[in-house]
Order: C-alpha cells, then structure tokens, then sequence
C-alpha cells in the first residue's frame, strides 16, 4: 500500500512507511478485503472434496421372490428327505413346523400335489381313451382331445383342493380333541403339521409312482398303493406316538383306535354320500332323456 504522507509503496503487512516512518492505517476497501480474504484462504489447509456414494438400491419384489423361491425349495427338500429318512427329517424341523404359517403351507402344498396328480389324471384318462374292438375282443387306446372339454375343472382343481385340505385338517382335529379327552397337552399345528407330512409317501409313493408303475405292469399300481397307504399310517402312528406318550402302551393302542375309527367312519361316510350322489345325478340324466 502507498504511504499517505510521501507516497512511498509499502507491503501490506508493514505498519509504518520504510522511508518516513509514517504509520500506515489499512482502509477496509473492496480491494483490501479481497487480499485478506485470498491471504485467509491462503493459509487454511485445502479440503478435497470427496466423490458422493451412491446407495445401493434395494429390489423388494426380486427380494421377495427369492425367499418364496428359496422357501419352495426348502418345503421339497423337506418332502423327499421326509419320505427317505420320516422320523429324523421331522425331528430335525419339528422347532419350525409348529409355527402356523409353515403349518399351514405344508398341508397346502401337500394338498395341491394331490390335487394335480388329480387333475393330470383325469386328464389322461379322457384323451386316452380305450374302447373294445368287437374284431378281436380285445380293448384298444385310442387318442382324442376332445374329451377335455367334459372337464370339470373348477371342481378338478379348487374342489379337490379344498377337499385333500379338509382331510388332512380332519385327521388334526381328531387327533386334537382325543388328546384333550386324554388330558395330553399337544400344540394343534403340530398335530397338523404331522398329519400333513405322514401323507407325503401316500403321495409320492400311492399316487405318483403308482401311476408310472402301472403303466409298465397294472399290479404294480395296486402294490405301490398300499405300500404308500401302510407307509404313511406307520409314520403317522409313530409321530403322534412320540409327542402324546401314554404310561401304558394298551392305552396307545386304544388311543389310535378310536381316533382312527372316527375317521375311518366319517371318510366311509362322507365318501359314500359323495359317490351315491354322483350315482344319483347320473340316474336322473338318464331318466330325463326319455322325458
């Protein structure tokens, strides 16, 4: 800055002129301000400024899929370990069956694989179709897809769902309430979760192999369906058995046997209203032609 009284160009940080000693008074110009804020920004450390991160966006719906795919992996890893090793298998996730929610997608899944071996089967037994040829007496399969469209496929797919469900509910309850009359303490979707895992061989065994089976040899069909029938009755005994223990072993017996009697009966029952019924409906088709 220049010295206000001879005019002699001084440093800014001087306080007194180097030629007349006169003291030198900053004024607070524009221009003054600038230097000292460039003399301020000058001796402040220089901060680098780092790059903004961007956050990882989180897909729920691929999320969500992934756990229903990774649980429907887990429920079949279930069910063909369980029909290999029952008892251990069931052992080794019986923490995690008496939760509701897997109680329950258990006997749904169970449920619908019977309700698709169902459905598959009527379907192959109305496009294949077998007819005597009056030639050679003998029986011939003939193919016709038009035998799909007799159908009843609301009936094939929600009805038999709804009615595997209600079996295997039916045999919960029952088992349930014998407990109760017994005074044994057992959790109900235990119970259910039993049921529905002591019908995997009936299904896997009685219905799907059966059907392949009896394709190579009939026999076949009828063996592999009562091995699946008395393999799951065992399990099942044996399940329940273990979680509803009786001092006397007579007392197991008799447990079973009225529970299984009750069922025995009401199935006998019900099916027979259901088949007399279909007979019935049939019967009046017929009458209502001559009319």
């Amino acid at each position: 800055m220049n010295c206000p009284n001879c005019g002699t160009t001084n440093n800014y940080d001087f306080k007194f002129c180097i030629k007349c000693g006169q003291t030198l008074e900053r004024a607070n110009t524009p221009l003054n301000q600038s230097i000292v804020n460039e003399k301020v920004l000058a001796d402040q450390p220089v901060q680098v400024q780092q790059p903004l991160q961007s956050t990882p966006t989180v897909n729920i719906y691929q999320h969500s899929t992934t756990n229903i795919n990774s649980a429907t992996i887990n429920f079949i890893k279930y069910i063909i370990s369980f029909l290999l090793k029952p008892f251990e298998t069931y052992k080794q996730n019986e923490s995690k069956l008496e939760n509701v929610k897997n109680g329950l997608i258990l006997s749904g899944i169970v449920a619908g694989i019977l309700m698709i071996v169902n459905f598959l089967t009527a379907m192959i037994s109305s496009i294949f179709v077998k007819t005597m040829d009056y030639s050679t007496f003998k029986y011939k399969t003939e193919f016709d897809l038009s035998g799909l469209k007799n159908l009843d496929y609301l009936s094939l797919i929600v009805k038999n769902l709804l009615i595997y469900f209600c079996i295997i509910l039916a045999i919960a309850v029952v088992y349930y309430l014998g407990a109760l009359v017994v005074k044994k303490s057992i959790n109900f979707i235990k119970v259910l979760s039993i049921s529905a895992s002591s019908i995997i061989p009936y299904v896997i065994i009685g219905n799907i192999a059966s059907l392949i089976l009896g394709k190579i040899w009939n026999p076949l069909l009828i063996v592999a369906t009562v091995i699946g029938i008395v393999y799951s009755v065992i399990i099942f005994v044996l399940l329940i058995s273990d979680n509803i223990n009786f001092e006397e072993k007579d007392m197991t017996v008799y447990f079973h046997l009225v529970c299984m009697s009750i069922l025995s009966t009401a199935g006998y029952y019900t099916y027979m209203k259901i088949f007399t019924s279909g007979i019935t409906n049939q019967i009046s088709d017929y009458l209502e032609m001559f009319k």
